[in-house]
């Protein structure tokens, strides 16, 4: 009778370390990709010492020029792995990470049919080179930034996963078939291209393709003007992830719908949620937290369900649905201290916490030392920009408002929640006294959206300080709809502008939209 190769355990999980597959003690397989297995083997081989990232470099990626937002891909794969155990791998902040686990081999078992490997269920994208027509060096060089922009771009929103573009970056035009790239890295999706010169224009065009069909799922064409297409570089690798990470989000959402419900993940759960939340009824919403509750007990290790917690949380006070305002507010905190735990450079999660630090606590320092971390860790993430505007609209400093969610638009000028960038764009012109705008993007975002009443209150207080009352009555009866008991003053003394008197003119204009004071 054969015996299994010797396995390392790792909390309750066991690593095949020649074949790299973990396996939880629930039975989820997981094949771990080449540099990921590297750095959970170096790990194990230190356990519970803190090994830095300088250490990690040299061992994992010897003679290649990587970034750390390598190290942090392999980290979440590693914990979402883990699933239960995934805390057993801390972040030291700017330091390195420490495994709290002794690999042990286990005791040898005999041999058993080997199951279908299952990834981690969060998508997996490759960026391969962009075709350049016609060949033209320059203009390769410049393809090759792009490439390698997107990548890290993507890096840094943890999901999707992206594989590092030195995967990537040198393979020939015959290896880039979206089936081959996907059988050969393990990528679900596909992100390809071309570049071509068509007179003083440079046209970039991006296709999404599905690596397990090959199939087409979404493309668009982008831009720039010969001679400043280095300097434009960069922002525009940055709309095409910003881009592209909502297009797949929305994939692998209808993916999860078309399965039976028993058979759906803790991924899909999440983006199920997500698009049940921002429908804002009242009925839904609540279904969406049960669904993201249920998906944090299926897969504990995963960030961003935490920090999906933590915005269903803060949506529930904001639109007035809360039973229980302390008890949100206490739960939202924790989901993001959660996330935090398992990925202290979540920009997202940072950037949420400090919006909330501001809307609830008036904690406005804090919430700025968090936007310049979440920026840092992401600086052209569409949504951390987004969560840091209303901070500074609320501090009077509207034109730095403005900035931050006019910069949120531009780099997710189609994003599917773009109705809170222009309700938040519509703060920050509210706060700068530039009414009309303020009317403008809020009025816009009750199209995309009519029942989230943060914005209708803006919008309505907007149009009562124009004197465009007829304009704002039906907003402020759309408000008392959807939230029964509303009343100005008690929701005036909580309002996050650090001016009283600002706040008090936004209570009065309020009451002249027809709010009962």
């Amino acid at each position: 009778m054969r015996l299994v190769p010797s396995m390392l355990r790792v909390g309750g999980a066991l690593l095949d370390p020649e074949r790299g597959l973990l396996c939880r003690s629930d039975g989820t397989e997981t094949m771990l990709r080449p540099k990921t297995l590297d750095l959970l083997r170096l790990l194990l081989g230190n356990p519970g010492r803190l090994v830095p990232r300088g250490e990690i470099l040299d061992s994992v990626w010897r003679e290649v020029n990587v970034t750390d937002d390598n190290i942090t891909q392999c980290v979440v794969e590693i914990r979402r792995a883990l699933g239960p155990d995934a805390a057993l791998l801390k972040t030291v902040p700017r330091r390195g990470y420490l495994l709290e686990a002794a690999g042990a081999p286990a005791a040898p078992a005999t041999a058993r049919p080997a199951p279908t490997p299952i990834r981690a269920e969060v998508p997996v994208v490759a960026v391969v080179p962009f075709r350049v027509v016609p060949p033209d060096p320059d203009l390769a060089i410049f393809a090759d930034g792009v490439l390698e922009g997107v990548v890290g771009a993507l890096a840094s929103l943890r999901e999707p996963v992206v594989i590092s573009a030195n995967s990537t970056l040198r393979m020939g035009a015959a290896e880039t078939d979206p089936l081959a790239v996907g059988a050969r890295l393990g990528a679900d999706y596909v992100v390809g291209g071309s570049v071509r010169s068509l007179g003083g224009r440079i046209r970039i065009t991006v296709e999404l393709a599905d690596a397990r069909t090959a199939a087409a799922l979404w493309h668009r064409i982008y831009e720039v003007t010969h001679g400043e297409e280095f300097e434009t570089q960069d922002r525009i690798a940055a709309v095409i992830a910003s881009t592209l990470a909502p297009r797949v989000q929305e994939v692998e959402r209808a993916r999860g719908a078309r399965e039976r419900p028993a058979d759906i993940g803790a991924y899909q759960m999440m983006l199920q949620a997500r698009r049940l939340i921002f429908r804002m009824e009242r009925a839904a919403f609540e279904e969406a937290g049960d669904l993201l509750h249920r998906a944090a007990a299926r897969d504990p290790g995963f960030t961003a369900i935490h920090a999906a917690i933590a915005d269903w949380h803060s949506l529930r006070v904001g639109q007035g649905w809360s039973p229980d305002r302390a008890a949100d507010t206490e739960a939202l905190e924790a989901a993001v201290e959660a996330a935090l735990a398992r990925d202290a450079a979540n920009a997202r999660a940072l950037a949420l916490l400090g919006h909330n630090h501001t809307i609830l606590r008036r904690r406005y320092e804090e919430a700025v030392a968090l936007f310049d971390r979440a920026l840092a860790a992401a600086p052209n993430d569409a949504e951390t920009w987004m969560w840091t505007s209303p901070t500074y609209a609320w501090m009077g400093e509207g034109e730095e408002a403005v900035r931050r969610a006019e910069r949120a638009i531009a780099l997710s000028p189609d994003d599917p929640l773009i109705f809170r960038y222009e309700h938040f764009l519509s703060i920050a012109h509210y706060a700068s006294e530039r009414h009309e705008e303020a009317a403008e993007w809020g009025l816009r975002s009750l199209r995309s959206n009519p029942n989230y009443t943060s914005n209708l209150r803006v919008t309505a207080a907007a149009l009562a300080a124009l004197g465009r009352h007829k304009e704002a009555y039906p907003l402020a009866r759309r408000v008392m709809e959807l939230e029964p008991g509303f009343r100005v003053a008690p929701m005036i003394a909580r309002q996050a502008f650090r001016d009283d008197a600002a706040r008090d003119r936004y209570g009065r204009r309020l009451v002249e939209a027809g709010l009962p004071a």
